[in-house]
């Protein structure tokens, strides 16, 4: 059992989730739901010019539509890659704290290279990859490989 849920970052929509990301907030909610007593952190920043909202704050506003209290939720607003949403959330949390993360089925193998890069050690929980996530899938190998050569970003 942990104490916290990290949900990582994903691609949006505007100021919405996109698929991939939904699945990813939903499988953090229902994880939630499970066990009354977790916290969520929301990890991401804002990446473009054009963006108005965090990814924390996007995703925060998921939660809060499937029912997830505000008082359950932790927003770390600064992350742009997945180095930084597991260092941060370290700083955030502390050393010791019993967490997992979320992410989608696909990320699970390098987001574990990432995190341990990040001198933390949490479970996976799997989202579902999503129905349009082929691209994302297809992005994935090239930067496994980059990853087994220390490129964690």
């Amino acid at each position: 059992m942990v104490d916290y849920i990290l949900i990582l970052g994903g691609p949006l929509n505007g100021d919405k989730p996109s698929p991939l990301l939904f699945e990813r907030i939903k499988t953090g909610a229902e994880y939630a739901e499970a066990h009354p007593g977790v916290k969520i952190v929301v990890s991401g920043g804002i990446k473009g010019e054009k963006q108005k909202l965090s990814e924390a704050e996007i995703m925060k506003r998921s939660l809060l539509e499937l029912g997830i209290g505000e008082e359950r939720i932790i927003l770390e607003e600064q992350a742009k890659t997945t180095l930084q949403n597991f260092k941060y959330t370290k700083e955030l949390l502390g050393e010791n704290a019993k967490a997992a993360f979320v992410t989608s089925k696909f990320h699970i193998w390098r987001s574990k290279r990432i995190m341990r890069a990040a001198g933390v050690e949490y479970e996976a929980i799997p989202a579902p990859n999503g129905a349009r996530s082929l691209g994302f899938r297809i992005r994935e190998l090239p930067l496994r490989l980059f990853s087994l050569f220390g490129k964690y970003e």
